[in-house]
């Protein structure tokens, strides 16, 4: 008789079992962690292994795409295993939309991104320009060897497009197609992981400011290239508070991709022979 009776509430702690976790507050240690050890990964790929990877004779665009891609893949599997796994949602559009904050799309939210990347592209020129007068003075130092993609005191011609490249960059379609899958990590993995799955968790915990400690802790993720850390501050800050805002990350994936695409564009050009 007590196992009939315990029957149903047995049922009922199954389905409970199946059914996805609420969204949990993220405590400030564990923000800490979640920012920290991808900031760490690339940090390690981009000082020792995009070298490594030239050391083998590499070409330096390819050694920095590649020594990038991989840790940036893991943001995007991170965010697939946080809300599948931990969170236990299931894995359909519906629910990963709603989710990861990427209501149905519409016209509206690519006028806003494109918004968004004009407002950033203007601050981040703006303080850019502040933090090469810094480089300029010595007080920031820039190490030497950088791949002039990232290197604040070269000039970005098509010569050192060319050098970067390993001598010619015409013709070069493999180098597009890492160039592509790198950008595609670089995009979905840090707007899935920063802003879809930690960003809400992080509301419920610190509330109207969590944009600014986002922000801030998204901009630490680029202490790899710690000489640029001033222009991306109002990148970081404007694309945080505008997906805190929005509770919409359409436009600030948008703006994003635009502003991180600019150099795909570039080295596009330069494979047709456009340069």
């Amino acid at each position: 008789m007590d196992s009939i009776n315990t029957l149903p509430k047995r049922i009922s702690s199954a389905k409970q079992a199946q059914q996805p976790q609420e969204i949990q507050p993220m405590p400030l240690w564990l923000s800490a962690i979640l920012f920290g050890v991808p900031t760490a990964l690339v940090a390690l790929g981009f000082h020792w292994l995009r070298p490594f990877l030239e050391a083998q004779g590499y070409s330096p665009i390819i050694s920095f795409l590649g020594a990038l891609a991989a840790p940036l893949a893991l943001l995007f599997a991170g965010a697939l295993v946080g809300y599948h796994v931990v969170e236990g949602r299931p894995l359909e559009w519906e629910a990963f939309s709603q989710r990861m904050r990427f209501p149905k799309f519409r016209w509206i939210d690519a006028l806003l991104g494109v918004g968004l990347f004009i407002m950033v592209s203007a601050g981040y020129a703006l303080f850019s320009s502040f933090g090469d007068d810094l480089i300029r003075a010595g007080l920031i130092p820039v190490p030497a060897g950088l791949p002039a993609i990232v290197d604040p005191l070269a000039d970005f011609t098509p010569a050192a497009l060319d050098r970067m490249a390993g001598g010619r960059l015409l013709g070069q379609w493999d180098l597009v197609l890492l160039f592509l899958v790198t950008f595609f990590f670089n995009i979905a993995g840090e707007e899935l992981w920063w802003r879809g799955y930690i960003l809400p968790r992080q509301e419920l915990t610190h509330g109207k400011w969590t944009w600014l400690l986002h922000g801030l802790l998204w901009n630490l993720f680029h202490v790899f290239k710690w000489w640029d850390l001033i222009g991306l501050l109002p990148v970081t800050l404007i694309l945080s508070f505008s997906a805190q805002r929005l509770k919409n990350n359409w436009p600030v994936l948008i703006a994003h991709a635009l502003l991180n695409g600019i150099s795909l564009v570039i080295v596009i050009a330069g494979v047709i022979g456009l340069l």
